[in-house]
């Protein structure tokens, strides 16, 4: 589960409803970030797992300009705990490396059982595996945003690596709820994101729609449907789904059921037919 929407204070009561009902629901992974909600997600993730810490694995990050060690002292604090089950680098840009040693100096001292990357290129990532016992990558990863399939989900793979899909829902744009482009307040990080935008939005739109069938017939929500795809994708460890309310933990949790694979093979298909640079998925399985 991904805590990026979760820094809203007037909303706090309902983001807590729904880190408890994921927990009611088997949901054990939570991710987070000082910087969702200038440390607000941190805060309210501490509330929510305090008494099922033992049970449960927290993962944060380090902004690439913060001090390793005070940052992570920081998290510690609002998330209430001694430490964090895994520690990531959250953007690899000048002076990753030093910075990535670091974490594995605090990983050393107990203050992180693992430590993982977010956001690298394939070069930084192999670099990152020569620095420090590396065991988890994040990175974006859906029907519309597949880069990752070129270079990064392999060799995750080749080198046991977990990989973690955020944004599997496109930003949302696959949840279904767009039928023109939305207008995001101007705090929004969507609003910078070309999808939502004129023509890009077009073709996705029309895609969606055709999604949107194939999931009523499936008897499931679209939303559903495009964490199913993720979650079936060769070498995804973990599926990072943001959820605001309890309903949409458990629409998430209707995208956990295996798709079948011609309905799997439909769906890429249609992205197909929309993206023809779209690769099928038995040629990533092949890898």
């Amino acid at each position: 589960m991904g805590g990026t929407e979760w820094g809203a204070p007037a909303a706090e009561p309902e983001r807590l409803a729904a880190i408890h009902r994921a927990l009611e629901l088997g949901i054990t992974f939570f991710d987070t970030a000082p910087t969702y909600g200038d440390g607000a997600s941190e805060t309210l993730l501490g509330r929510a797992l305090k008494a099922d810490r033992d049970h449960v694995a927290i993962a944060t990050k380090i902004g690439p300009r913060d001090d390793p060690r005070r940052s992570l002292e920081a998290s510690l604090r609002r998330l209430a705990t001694d430490r964090v089950d895994l520690i990531q680098l959250h953007e690899a840009v000048e002076g990753w490396e030093r910075q990535l040693e670091q974490l594995h100096t605090l990983q050393e001292r107990g203050k992180a059982l693992a430590v993982g990357l977010c956001n690298a290129t394939h070069r930084q990532l192999v670099r990152a595996l020569e620095i420090a016992p590396v065991v988890a990558y994040q990175g974006p990863y859906n029907l519309f945003d597949r880069d990752v399939e070129q270079r990064e989900l392999p060799l995750c793979q080749a080198r046991q690596i977990a990989f973690l899909a955020y944004r599997p829902l496109a930003a949302g744009l696959l949840s279904g709820k767009y039928v023109a482009p939305p207008e995001f307040p101007a705090a929004d990080h969507r609003r910078k994101i070309y999808w939502f935008k004129g023509r890009e939005f077009e073709r996705r739109r029309t895609v969606v729609e055709r999604l949107a069938a194939i999931a009523q017939r499936l008897d499931t929500a679209p939303s559903a449907l495009a964490l199913g795809w993720v979650l079936a994708r060769p070498g995804v460890s973990i599926v990072l789904a943001g959820a605001r309310t309890s309903q949409q933990v458990e629409q998430n949790l209707a995208g956990t059921r295996p798709l079948a694979p011609d309905s799997l093979a439909e769906v890429d298909r249609i992205v197909a037919a929309a993206f023809p640079s779209v690769r099928a998925t038995d040629d990533l399985r092949r890898q």
